[in-house]
């Protein structure tokens, strides 16, 4: 089982769209295959999410749509958006 650090680095490099499912493989040590299965919804995210003592976060549910915070075709409420708003919490 991946680290949810490592799952979460995935999903914001994927939805910052600047690298390639390959590169962000590379990047972090991990199969092009587990990329993949995170940026299809295949994996379950929020296992990973739930990882964390304080985790906060709403489950995804209904059909996909674009985000209105960052654009990603998700289902709502948006995981990263919610991840985004963490990290500046914390900051």
């Amino acid at each position: 089982m991946l680290k949810h650090q490592v799952v979460l680095k995935i999903l914001f490099l994927l939805q910052e769209k600047k690298f390639s499912q390959r590169k962000i493989a590379k990047m972090l040590g991990v199969s092009r295959g587990t990329v993949s299965a995170i940026a299809q919804g295949k994996r379950k995210i929020m296992r990973y999410l739930a990882a964390r003592e304080d985790a906060n976060f709403v489950s995804p549910q209904g059909p996909y749509c674009r985000c209105p915070g960052c654009g990603a075709k998700t289902k709502m409420p948006c995981l990263v958006c919610q991840l985004r708003k963490k990290r500046k919490e914390e900051e």
